[in-house]
């Protein structure tokens, strides 16, 4: 279910950072998983669309010192901080028999084992319970 409010996620290790811009018209929440665009070259919040690959992990940080956890984009897109790593994702359902099965993003806030029209998968590292651990550097590309 996509995110209605704001979020911590747990990284292990040392998470990438990156500030992509953002696609303008949308509120970001932080915690949220966005994806790169490749038809823009925009990060956003995910869609049944083959080839989006995870940009990261919104921070609530933006450009020109902006901090905010629940970011209303206007019509001008600015960037954003997002960290990208080893992450633990709430699952609904999570079990250990789900360690090594490949996940897809069905929102920010979502992974799925259902691919739709995705392309880009991510495996499963590790289980806890509630909890599945993703390695949103390393995508597994299913197509």
């Amino acid at each position: 279910m996509a995110l209605s409010a704001p979020q911590k996620y747990q990284f292990v290790g040392f998470p990438e950072e990156m500030e992509p811009k953002l696609t303008a018209s949308v509120t970001y929440y932080e915690g949220s998983i966005l994806v790169l665009k490749p038809t823009t070259g925009y990060a956003a919040k995910p869609t049944d669309t083959a080839n989006e690959e995870v940009a990261g992990i919104v921070t609530g940080m933006y450009e020109n010192g902006v901090r905010d956890d629940a970011y209303a984009m206007g019509s001008t897109a600015l960037r954003c901080r997002l960290l990208k790593g080893k992450t633990w994702v709430a699952v609904s359902g999570a079990a250990i028999t789900d360690v090594g099965v490949i996940h897809y993003v069905a929102d920010d806030n979502t992974m799925t084992k259902t691919a739709g029209s995705k392309t880009v998968g991510y495996r499963a590292l590790d289980f806890k319970t509630g909890y599945l651990l993703f390695d949103f550097a390393k995508p597994d590309r299913i197509a």
